[in-house]
């Protein structure tokens, strides 16, 4: 092969190779710039919890899905329906890279992407919440509730689903309590107009003096406010609802039932407070029907159900007080406080589900110390001191002056004989004399005077 031919074949042969370079180069670039571009990411990026700033594509997949799978490591994830709260099964849980990838945008805060099927959510709810009854489209809006809050890619997470339960498991009465015996006063009647009606937001806290402070409930007393917190707080008793003040007053009640006390004092502030702790809301229903008063809630029903139970009842006698008076008659016992029983009693809350018990709750011990009986009894006299002088006949006679018994006389005592004089024995000298009419002829016999506290006054002569 000459020196011509051999050039023309190379270079024919350079030209080929460039040209097939160039083309795939240029393949190469048309495939990842134009039709499948690659991707960095910008400045304050974030993936979920993850920063993938300034890196490409590649690099910020691998960064994310090892961070993906310390997250399945380590996270809790629970689902709340009411007042229910179950951990769910990650397992049913898969992580879409691609998704995640060209949906994020520069310079912003991105979420993950899950993929989570409506069989899996669909049988996890049926198995977990017995007491309702799931619908297609509750499965599906539930599913898709699952699917937005894990997309945070937080560790710790609980999905609320309740209002995704709305649409077919209607409102029904959660709550029922009747309270008998009680004095259906004007005030009453007033307070039970204003309340009966009253919404209970999610998430808030009801006090009782504010909503009397911001409604027209006219004139009440403080028996009124304590009869509808009490009844109040026994239905509250029966929900998951939080208690957040609440008092007993210093005696037993009468008409509401023991255990269930909310007193009420409006000049020192006490109140009775509770917390809605739901996302959904309550429907306060009271009502009256000659003596007794009725309050339900009506809501989305809870998946547990909730006993309350008065236990350990235990009686405290009271004690006698004696208290002494002037005012009352000789054989006389005046009762100025009839005594009363003290009380203690403990409030039980019993959580249930299906047939299970899941907690008993000690809610409150609730005493109430008893009423001592106290007693009114006349003064008595006391006796005369030893060596004093008594006159046998109703008189009163008189010594040397050298001192006075309580009952007037000293020294020895006098003997009355009837005819208005005394023995000559009468004083230790004889001077002393008695004629008979109740007379001294050196001082005026009076009759002893006793202060109230049974005291002797002294004579003012």
């Amino acid at each position: 092969m000459n020196n011509k031919v051999f050039g023309t074949t190379f270079a024919a042969l350079l030209g080929s190779s460039i040209l097939f370079f160039g083309v795939t180069q240029a393949g190469t670039y048309v495939v990842n710039e134009v039709i499948f571009p690659a991707k960095d990411f910008g400045d304050q990026t974030y993936i979920g919890p993850f920063d993938v700033s300034n890196l490409p594509e590649e690099e910020a997949a691998v960064t994310i899905q090892t961070g993906v799978k310390g997250w399945f490591d380590q996270a809790q994830v629970k689902i709340k329906v009411q007042d229910a709260v179950v951990p769910f099964p990650l397992e049913v849980v898969e992580f879409n890279t691609n998704n995640t990838l060209t949906s994020a945008e520069d310079g912003a805060k991105n979420e993950l992407q899950f993929d989570v099927t409506e069989d899996s959510v669909g049988t996890f709810l049926n198995q977990q919440f017995s007491p309702f009854v799931f619908s297609d489209d509750e499965i599906i809006s539930a599913t898709e509730a699952i699917r937005v809050q894990l997309a945070s890619g937080r560790k710790d997470q609980t999905i609320d689903i309740s209002n995704a339960l709305l649409s077919t498991n209607t409102e029904a009465t959660v709550t029922d309590v009747t309270f008998d015996s009680i004095d259906t006063s004007v005030g009453l009647q007033n307070l039970v107009l204003a309340l009966d009606g009253y919404v209970i937001d999610p998430l808030t806290t009801f006090s009782l003096l504010e909503f009397i402070e911001t409604a027209d409930v006219g004139v009440v007393t403080e028996q009124d406010l304590t009869t509808v917190a009490s009844i109040l707080y026994a239905s509250v008793l029966q929900t998951n609802f939080g208690v957040g003040e609440r008092s007993i007053g210093p005696t037993v009640p009468i008409t509401v039932p023991l255990g269930f006390e909310a007193t009420i004092n409006r000049e020192l502030g006490v109140d009775f407070v509770f917390t809605n702790p739901n996302s959904t809301t309550f429907t306060l229903n009271l009502n009256t029907s000659g003596t007794s008063l009725n309050a339900n809630l009506t809501g989305l029903p809870f998946v547990y159900s909730y006993e309350t139970a008065i236990t350990d009842r235990e009686e405290f006698k009271p004690k006698t007080i004696k208290q002494f008076s002037s005012f009352v008659d000789q054989n006389t016992i005046r009762i100025k406080t009839e005594g009363e029983n003290g009380v203690q009693v403990s409030v039980l809350k019993t959580i249930i589900s299906g047939d299970d018990v899941l907690e008993t709750i000690n809610v409150s011990k609730d005493f109430y110390p008893p009423v001592h009986k106290v007693e009114v009894h006349p003064l008595t006299v006391p006796a005369p001191p030893a060596g004093t002088g008594t006159s046998t006949g109703g008189t009163s006679g008189t010594t040397d002056g050298s001192g006075t018994s309580t009952d007037g006389t000293s020294g020895q005592p006098s003997t009355d004989t009837g005819d208005g004089s005394t023995d000559s024995d009468s004083s230790t000298d004889g001077t002393g004399t008695d004629d008979g009419n109740n007379s001294d002829n050196s001082d005026e016999e009076t009759e002893p005077q006793y202060d109230k506290g049974g005291n002797l006054i002294p004579s003012s002569k």
